[in-house]
């Protein structure tokens, strides 16, 4: 019979999604990982295998959230135009509130390993193709609406937007002053 999980698997999830966050991949050791998750060694290996399963299983809880946040975002704005705005205005707020800037996960997981692990790269390029499609949709929408003109390919903006939110994460990494930055990205539009 086997043995039942005995943790919050969700609250382990947080942390050790928030470890890799902070330290990256490489930077962080399995006595990281035992002491973060509170499971010992064969209790982490049985539940979760090796620390590169880990770190995919964190990548896709921190898409999943983030991606639940976008799609919130998204749908409580009153038009599309509206949605992209204040998704950005809401990362200027976060940047800037004085919070731990530690970026973006998948942001930062790209520089890290998407030249050295095929698999990552994969994830990555998905995750890319989710969002851009994602603001190609509101720019397209945006379009028909009159809020942003059709001479703008809707393909390139979707792109430079998607672009500029992974620049912006990594830039407040060490400059949060991204004020004037974002009101440029938005006068774009």
């Amino acid at each position: 019979m086997p043995k039942s999980v005995l943790f919050d698997k969700a609250n382990v999830m947080s942390k050790v999604t928030d470890l890799f966050w902070r330290k990256g991949y490489n930077g962080t050791s399995m006595q990281d990982l035992v002491d973060v998750t509170g499971l010992n060694r064969s209790s982490f290996y049985n539940s979760f295998g090796d620390k590169f399963s880990l770190f995919e299983e964190s990548l896709k809880y921190y898409q999943e959230i983030q991606m639940k946040n976008l799609n919130e975002t998204f749908s409580e704005a009153k038009s599309p135009k509206e949605a992209i705005i204040s998704l950005f205005e809401g990362i200027q707020e976060e940047v800037t509130s004085g919070k731990e800037n530690k970026g973006c996960f998948l942001s930062n997981c790209t520089s890290e390993l998407s030249i050295e692990n095929q698999t990552i790269r994969n994830f990555l390029i998905d995750n890319k193709d989710q969002v851009v499609n994602s603001f190609k949709t509101l720019i397209e929408q945006a379009q028909e609406e009159g809020e942003i003109n059709f001479s703008k390919n809707a393909d390139t903006l979707a792109l430079y937007l998607f672009s500029s939110l992974h620049g912006l994460r990594i830039t407040s990494m060490i400059d949060p002053d991204i004020q004037g930055v974002t009101e440029e990205i938005l006068n774009s539009l």
